[in-house]
């Protein structure tokens, strides 16, 4: 599991690649949750291009970052989710809960947006 971290102005950029399993999820939780607590970031992006494999512990991990960040109010999104990752999420039952955009910057504008739910209020 390799990872590498992106600040932008609202949100940490978490480039992953490797698998994200039962051996790695510990690592991802403490490194993802150390930068998390340092930049002060409210959203948090993971893209998973790199990603060739990920199990039920690496779920779990990824769900985890996801609760956390939204307690806080902020916005966790997946990006470049490859296909036998998306087909896992779909599995289990976690495609309708975590956000996914196909790019960073698709992500990015969701997480901008002035707009709660892409309509005004």
């Amino acid at each position: 599991m390799n990872l590498s971290f992106h600040r932008s102005s609202s949100c940490l950029i978490v480039k992953m690649s490797g698998e994200l399993d039962l051996s790695s999820a510990s690592l991802f939780r403490d490194k993802v949750d150390e930068e998390l607590r340092k930049t002060g970031a409210p959203n948090l992006i993971l893209n998973l291009q790199g990603l060739d494999f990920v199990d039920s512990t690496g779920l779990g991990a990824i769900l985890g970052r996801h609760r956390q960040i939204k307690l806080s109010g902020g916005k966790m999104i997946l990006t470049s989710v490859p296909p036998k990752v998306q087909s896992m999420l779909e599995m289990a039952g976690l495609s309708s809960v975590l956000q996914t955009e196909r790019t960073d910057r698709d992500a990015l504008k969701v997480i901008e947006s002035p707009f709660q739910g892409g309509a005004p209020r």
